[in-house]
């Protein structure tokens, strides 16, 4: 009697609790933030640099090839580094600890055109037409927009699209 007892309590707490967990989710979605963790490179091996996981970062690797793009180059196991983070879990920065980056910045504007492989976005806003190249991992999130929409880009030190996001 018990068990069935505790059952339809577990039971009632978890509809309750997914409920609040949908809700969570949606509120969640409109306040985007980027992580910053700080942690070491563990390998190097196979043309991939592996990070060292973290308590808020599990096992992680890049391309050496992207490493270098993104500002890495002739990185060396043991050396600290800071990767960004997006909303969807995806590396979009990393950085030696002791060489502080750039920084990224933020613009709001129109997009105008997308070429069909993803590579290039066209923003217009109120200083005029921009063209930016568009990263890699990025580029799927351009599947969603629709040209005309108004959209945030987030753009690296070499003024690559790093992140994109509508408007509402």
């Amino acid at each position: 009697m018990r068990f069935i007892f505790v059952s339809i309590i577990v039971a009632m707490d978890l509809m309750w609790g997914g409920g609040l967990l949908c809700v969570s989710t949606a509120s969640q979605a409109e306040v985007l933030t980027h992580q910053q963790l700080t942690t070491t490179v563990e390998k190097i091996q196979s043309g991939l640099m592996y990070f060292t996981p973290t308590k808020r970062l599990g096992h992680r690797a890049v391309s050496l090839h992207k490493a270098e793009r993104m500002g890495l180059s002739q990185a060396k196991v043991g050396d600290e580094v800071i990767l960004f983070i997006d909303e969807s879990n995806l590396l979009i920065d990393v950085h030696r600890k002791d060489i502080p980056p750039a920084g990224h910045h933020s613009i709001d504007g129109k997009l105008t055109y997308t070429d069909r492989l993803w590579e290039v976005v066209e923003i217009t806003t109120a200083e005029g037409k921009q063209t930016f190249a568009v990263d890699d991992a990025t580029g799927s999130r351009l599947a969603v927009l629709k040209e005309g929409q108004r959209v945030q880009v987030e753009l690296n030190e070499d003024n690559m699209v790093v992140d994109i996001h509508p408007i509402r």
